[in-house]
């Protein structure tokens, strides 16, 4: 029997080899390629206005740059490396950062700039056909007036935010690029709740299935569930610090009226540590509680096993007496020989099964 909720954890790696020996800020794309072009959107606001360009070019990106007011250059598939060369020296982004971006397997992190700051993270989401855990990097650049955002595939991850931006909704038309920002790395963290909700849900499942069908297959899924737990670990640390640094740090381009929305964004990611830390404690016992189902289920068979040969042992003694080829043995006459040593037999599994019954063995 299978159970229709284990998934199968995906294990393959990028390739950061082909980046060996080339010097330092070599733009090199690490990740999934795609036969598209990259895909531009710019969106231009203000309190007043929201224009949105959906089929923008590297011209209409690069004229951005002194942007007023607010422009989000959002870019889809970071594989065209020649694009993001001429994006990267135009806005004036160091070639190693540049580098970093085009680097998808990066851990997260933040580094400040003179004109920008430049804020690395992790999006992730579930595969819907396998149920794996995938990850994409999405890498900020914060400017006086402007944001890019650079994201490895086309996805709905900042939907929200655009939604806000074009029904004005709360501040964020009225504020400056640093509270776009915020925005976007709110928006990113918090799917990560949806994850660990995921995983709840998947823990209490395999639970259940533990107590039931304690095979192989659960085992398996308690192995993928630990290995997406510690996949969540490794990207929410190096994020928390990300976020301290932006909370405290004194960076020109964040106000000091939207430093306390990072803040915010600190202590969620606060919590989803802590979550993850104890489903981490509960995958554990799971293991343990899988390894004792499969040891107490070999104990029960082993207990049948023992009392079925122990019911077998006199009477295969019995047989095998009388099943001697010997000319002298009595019995073997009488006339009713048969029947009594039957009778025997059976009175001798009665005794041994009240027995087992009595000592509550069976």
């Amino acid at each position: 029997m299978k159970n229709p909720h284990i998934k199968r954890r995906n294990t393959r790696k990028k390739k950061v080899s082909q980046k060996t020996g080339l010097p330092p800020g070599s733009m090199v794309f690490i990740g999934d390629k795609h036969e598209e072009a990259p895909e531009l959107t710019i969106i231009d606001y203000d309190a007043s206005k929201f224009e949105v360009n959906t089929n923008a070019t590297l011209q209409d990106a690069l004229r951005r740059k002194e942007a007023n007011p607010v422009s989000w250059i959002n870019i889809d598939k970071l594989h065209d490396v020649e694009l993001m060369e001429k994006l990267g020296s135009h806005y004036e982004i160091h070639p190693l950062l540049m580098e970093d971006i085009l680097n998808t397997d990066l851990r997260p992190k933040v580094e400040d700039e003179d004109d920008y700051v430049m804020l690395s993270l992790k999006m992730l989401s579930y595969e819907e056909q396998t149920g794996n855990l995938i990850t994409e990097q999405i890498s900020l650049i914060l400017g006086k007036n402007y944001i890019i955002s650079f994201k490895e595939k086309p996805d709905t991850v900042f939907e929200p935010v655009i939604n806000r931006l074009s029904s004005s909704k709360g501040t964020i038309r009225s504020r400056g690029a640093d509270y776009l920002f915020y925005a976007l790395t709110d928006v990113v963290v918090d799917n990560y709740f949806t994850i660990i909700e995921n995983i709840g849900n998947d823990l209490e499942k395999l639970e259940d299935w533990i107590f039931n069908h304690p095979g192989e297959e659960a085992l398996q899924e308690i192995h993928r569930i630990k290995g997406d737990l510690l996949q969540l670990r490794k990207i929410t640390y190096p994020i928390r610090e990300a976020m301290r640094k932006l909370e405290n740090d004194d960076i020109e381009l964040i106000e000091d009226k939207t430093r306390k929305y990072f803040t915010d964004i600190y202590e969620h990611i606060i919590q989803i540590i802590e979550t993850v830390e104890s489903y981490r404690e509960v995958v554990s016992g799971l293991k343990d509680l899988y390894l004792s189902s499969i040891s107490f289920r070999m104990n029960k068979v082993m207990q049948v096993l023992t009392i079925i040969g122990t019911i077998f042992i006199p009477l295969t003694f019995i047989v095998g007496v009388y099943g001697m080829n010997f000319e002298n043995m009595p019995e073997l006459h009488w006339k009713y020989a048969y029947f009594i040593l039957w009778g025997i037999m059976i009175t001798l599994v009665l005794i041994l099964i009240w027995y087992f019954k009595k000592k509550k063995w069976i």
